[in-house]
């Protein structure tokens, strides 16, 4: 009720605004694109390298295996099959999360690839024990490069989306505009 009459007050005072179409106002701002470019360039390149990553890993793996502890053989065993199959699950999220513009999922992405995925890769990468090769170094240094530009770009995602999404919900509350379509 008390919107009501601000608008009404507003449009006697300032004439101008009734001429002013909120609805559009509010689907102009609703329909802009927040998915983030970068982002996606990077989500793209790991889907290409992600397979050359699994096919030299797997034939290191297979080779180093009889030189590591048990210890070791356990622990990169289940780093190597704990990344192989949240890698499917992570990517999947990342394009549905930037694409769709959708914040859970987004955000699941970000925090898979931040706590999960991150420390394991550079377990990967900087663990001295495993007697890593030059062609399995490379290919995590990769992984690893990507994997940081993900984060730090799906952080800046999440921020923009979050706040695209807040400035419909106040514009959609402001001027009592049912949002049934989105």
């Amino acid at each position: 009720m008390w919107r009501t009459s601000v608008v009404t007050a507003s449009d006697r005072i300032f004439p101008g605004l009734v001429y002013h179409d909120r609805k559009k106002e509010f689907y102009d701002i609703g329909n802009q694109i927040q998915s983030n470019l970068p982002l996606q360039m990077a989500l793209y390149f790991n889907v290409w390298v992600y397979p050359l990553w699994f096919f030299i890993i797997l034939i290191n793996l297979d080779a180093k295996y009889y030189y590591l502890t048990d210890v070791y053989k356990f622990i990169t065993v289940a780093v190597f099959i704990v990344i192989s199959i949240l890698e499917g699950i992570r990517l999947y999220l990342g394009y549905l999360g930037n694409l769709a513009e959708k914040i859970p999922e987004l955000a699941s992405f970000w925090l898979i690839s931040t706590l999960i995925h991150f420390p394991l890769e550079m377990f990967l990468l900087f663990d001295s024990k495993t007697k890593s090769h030059l062609s399995e170094t490379i290919t995590n240094s990769i992984m690893a490069f990507l994997l940081v530009i993900e984060i730090i770009t799906a952080t800046v995602a999440l921020k923009k989306s979050a706040d695209h999404h807040a400035k419909r919900f106040y514009i959609a509350q402001l001027y009592e505009i049912e949002n049934s379509a989105h």
